[in-house]
């Protein structure tokens, strides 16, 4: 594990316990200046994919609300999609940001 892979998954903790959704803008105004866009973006697409397992309670979601509304078959298909879907959508606004830091570092 690299060192700036830990600084993202201690970062991306402490943005879920203040309620906060990690996302690559959040992360880099926390991790500073002085780390490499390129290298941060591909430490945050790491943690993205395969997040640590150990977070503490607080910044846990909550998977109980399906299980509690005992929503109907149908409805539950469609909230996986729109989960999937909302998770692209995050990606490539990520994306869209990285290539933005990457312009405005190179003027």
């Amino acid at each position: 594990m690299t060192a700036l892979y830990s600084l993202v998954c201690q970062i991306a903790a402490t943005l879920q316990q203040e309620g906060k959704t990690p996302s690559l803008a959040l992360v880099r105004a926390r991790a500073g200046k002085g780390v490499a866009a390129p290298e941060l973006f591909s430490a945050y697409q790491q943690w993205r994919a395969n997040p640590p397992a150990a977070l503490p309670d607080a910044a846990q979601p909550d998977n109980n609300l399906l299980q509690q509304e005992a929503l109907p078959a149908a409805e539950t298909v469609d909230l996986a999609v729109l989960q999937q879907d909302i998770r692209r959508l995050e990606q490539k606004l990520d994306q869209a940001l990285l290539l933005l830091q990457q312009l405005q570092d190179k003027s």
